[in-house]
């Protein structure tokens, strides 16, 4: 389903179960939360989900006709806003964020006349510091980081790169002091090979590095080689910045 914003997805545990929450990042910025005071969900119980909970891939067809049909009627333009959904426990929770809720459950019964196969439940409460967006749906800075990899290998394809072939991937981080930098590069370097200029930082804010590697920048693998570079640039009190690798267009 088409919408505007930024919408992405992430993997996570909801009450100790596997959950995926869609959510649209920018929403918070674009809509004025005073205005949608009203936190409102609607939850549809699937009815082939896989054994751990999540939607399975016989029932991916119905559940997008589902939102297709049923999103629009409950939010229509100007009148509250659909902020994500999380897939888990054999369910799947859509949150809305409305003037007021006193119709929502009619109007959700009225909206859902138009997927009779689908059991749901609904309701609604006050949420006016968007507390279930910000505090549920919206992602913690290592899922954000996540995210980004992928963004990042989805930019390499749309350049044409099938993202099969091994090449230098260079990482970066920042670290609030050269002690800090350096106690990451001793550490990086068990994998990686050190390729931070060498220059003097005295007076900079922050200091840099920079590493790398040979590696393939796929979707099921670029997690593996960047979080841990992201968990060790925390334990060394910086930030990880980031990666890049040069376009293998055409390559198989």
């Amino acid at each position: 389903m088409a919408k505007e914003g930024r919408w992405n997805f992430y993997a996570l545990r909801v009450d100790d179960q596997l959950a995926s929450i869609y959510l649209d990042l920018n929403l918070a910025d674009e809509v004025a939360t005073d205005e949608y005071p009203v936190m409102a969900w609607l939850r549809v119980e699937m009815r082939e989900p896989r054994d751990d909970g999540l939607s399975s891939q016989q029932e991916f067809d119905a559940l997008m006709a589902l939102e297709d049909r049923v999103i629009p009627l409950l939010v229509p333009d100007g009148d509250g806003a659909y902020a994500g959904r999380n897939t888990s426990s054999g369910c799947r929770d859509f949150y809305f964020y409305l003037p007021q809720g006193d119709a929502w459950d009619a109007q959700v019964e009225r909206a859902m006349r138009a997927a009779p196969e689908y059991r749901y439940q609904s309701g609604y409460r006050p949420d006016p510091a968007w507390s279930t967006y910000h505090g549920f749906l919206y992602p913690g800075p290592r899922a954000r980081e996540s995210m980004e990899n992928r963004d990042v290998c989805a930019a390499l394809e749309e350049q044409g790169d099938a993202l099969r072939q091994p090449r230098e991937i260079d990482h970066w981080a920042s670290f609030p002091s050269a002690t800090a930098r350096d106690e990451f590069l001793q550490k990086a370097a068990m994998g990686f090979e050190n390729r931070t200029p060498d220059r003097d930082d005295d007076g900079e804010r922050e200091w840099g590095a920079q590493v790398f590697r040979h590696d393939v920048p796929a979707y099921g693998t670029i997690d593996a080689i960047c979080l841990p570079l992201y968990d060790l640039a925390g334990e060394c009190g910086g930030h990880y910045d980031g990666w890049e690798c040069e376009v293998l267009a055409g390559a198989s």
